[in-house]
């Protein structure tokens, strides 16, 4: 199938689609990478709202913040989930990452139940501080420590960590969701997760920033690593974060269409 034929999702964030010529492609995997404050739990509510508008039933799941404090933040951005919620067009979810086995069962569970068409993950990054809990270990591992009586010292470092990443990201892509998975990410880190697996597991990356300039200004960027399944617009482009509005980019595009709605 040609690029151009691919079916895409909208992000419903202006100057974005645009970027990546309509949407993301339909069932791909999106690693949302960038420091706290950048814009990745904004950008995600975003995104649900937006197919709860355009009919498509979508799941919020987050994995270490209040079910009702993401619809307060929604509501401030006017995206109105609540009354969504209500009408079964989405659901936001919480979910304990010291089990994910059962995690995702749950999850699963819940896309089955409400058919939903997008899903995110806020965030890989919990996941990653827990996937080395005992009750994370693969399955062949817990097995075989439960059933040996002199167990040998096992190290459990990096390589476990990246195993259960990777066994979180097969499990949600066969969900057949396009996903969007949010990872904090250090200043200066040479990787786009603090897992470093899942940059190379997820179709694409979307890198957001801030930069603080003085005491009351910052800009926010994004700019698109990689997107397998489309062409997309290269560059790091300025965004702002407005009430009713949400995440605008200011892409020529974008730019050039205001300029003619002042004229």
């Amino acid at each position: 199938m040609a690029k151009a034929d691919v079916p895409k999702t909208p992000t419903g964030i202006k100057g974005l689609d645009s970027i990546l010529g309509g949407g993301i492609p339909t069932g791909d995997q999106v690693l949302v990478s960038g420091p706290p404050g950048s814009g990745k739990t904004i950008l995600g509510l975003q995104f649900i709202y937006e197919g709860c508008m355009q009919g498509e039933p979508g799941l919020y799941v987050t994995l270490d913040s209040d079910h009702d404090y993401l619809l307060d933040q929604a509501r401030g951005l006017g995206f109105d989930l609540a009354s969504a919620l209500k009408k079964d067009h989405c659901a936001v979810v919480t979910l304990d990452p010291s089990d994910i086995y059962r995690a995702l069962d749950d999850l699963e569970q819940q896309v089955k139940k409400m058919g939903a068409k997008r899903l995110v993950v806020d965030s890989l990054s919990i996941l990653s501080v827990y996937a080395s809990s005992y009750r994370n270990l693969p399955e062949d591992l817990i097995a075989f420590l439960e059933e040996t009586k002199h167990a040998p010292p096992i190290t459990l470092g990096d390589s476990v960590q990246k195993q259960m990443i990777y066994y979180v990201l097969s499990r949600l892509r066969k969900l057949g969701c396009t996903t969007l998975l949010t990872s904090e990410l250090a200043r200066e880190s040479e990787w786009y997760s603090r897992d470093t697996i899942s940059e190379f597991s997820c179709d694409g990356i979307f890198l957001l920033d801030q930069q603080i300039l003085g005491e009351q200004n910052s800009v926010r960027t994004l700019a698109v690593v990689k997107m397998r399944r489309t062409g997309y617009k290269q560059g790091v482009y300025e965004f702002e974060i407005q009430p009713v509005k949400g995440i605008t980019l200011k892409t020529a595009y974008e730019e050039a269409a205001a300029a003619s709605r002042h004229r």
